[in-house]
């Protein structure tokens, strides 16, 4: 299951989230025993490439332009 990112507009306290890419974005985060707005952030995408054997794809290892 996908995990995002919220930050509470309220106290800017950045906190993580599981839950299904289906499911609707979270609009209130529980500060100080009240509700306060929260914005999703944008996440990165995370690519490990250890080695040129590791990959399953050549032409992507190309296309980053990756040399050893």
């Amino acid at each position: 299951m996908p995990r995002y990112d919220y930050k509470c507009l309220e106290c800017d306290k950045i906190f993580e989230v599981e839950h299904s890419i289906n499911a609707p974005a979270l609009e209130e985060c529980l500060c100080k025993d009240e509700k306060f707005l929260v914005e999703r952030l944008p996440s990165k995408p995370m690519i490990v490439i250890n080695d040129k054997s590791s990959m399953p794809d050549t032409k992507l290892y190309k296309e980053l332009d990756i040399d050893k």
